[in-house]
């Protein structure tokens, strides 16, 4: 699972006009599979450690396809139309009404820009009023502080910890377990948010 991540250089801010979760398709194979491949990006995924085959990629797109959203569905994160990185909400369970979080920001000339902020609103917006979830959960390395930051300022709260939990960089990381419950959401979006979901207020 990919999160976040802090950097330290100006980067001109994103606004909600420019950024929206759209469908993924083949034509962002490419950039897929350079993001996954990427140990800048891959490393905090908490996911697959291997160098990923461009196959896997087209692979995995069309699992999302023929899944059609039954278990997991799939954005890309898209600022003014280019491709920068993927939501996702997996594990769905429409019994329980919940899912967990994953997002990456692949693009890394784009990181601390606003974007995953952003990103994860609107996700979590379809999650809670397209869907009709009730929770929404995820995990991310205790070192990870600024995605730890940004959940926080999107109202998760810390539920647990896993000890020397994940192995990178020569040691053992802990990761944190995070959940956020429906009536706790309070993140109001702009009027100008492109919401995956028709705004019905009048």
């Amino acid at each position: 699972m990919q999160h976040p991540t802090a950097d330290a250089r100006q980067t001109q801010k994103s606004d909600w006009r420019s950024i929206c979760l759209a469908p993924l398709d083949d034509a962002d194979a490419d950039l897929i599979f350079a993001w996954q491949n990427a140990p800048a990006v891959r490393d905090l995924t908490m996911g697959f450690r291997f160098p990923i085959q461009k196959q896997r990629v087209f692979d995995w797109l069309k699992a999302r396809r023929e899944s059609n959203s039954v278990k997991d569905v799939a954005f890309a994160v898209r600022e003014n139309g280019v491709a920068v990185g993927v939501a996702q909400l997996q594990g769905l369970d429409q019994f329980q009404r919940k899912a967990s979080l994953s997002i990456y920001i692949g693009d890394t000339e784009r990181h601390g820009a606003g974007i995953g902020y952003i990103a994860c609103a609107l996700l979590i917006d379809f999650a809670f009023n397209g869907l009709d979830l009730r929770k929404i959960g995820l995990e991310v390395l205790a070192s990870n502080t600024g995605a730890i930051k940004l959940y926080e300022k999107l109202g998760f709260i810390q539920e647990g910890c896993k000890t020397r939990e994940y192995f990178l960089d020569g040691r053992y990381w802990d990761s944190c377990i995070f959940g956020l419950h429906r009536e706790d959401w309070r993140t109001e979006l702009p009027q100008d948010a492109q919401r995956l979901i028709q705004s019905m207020d009048v």
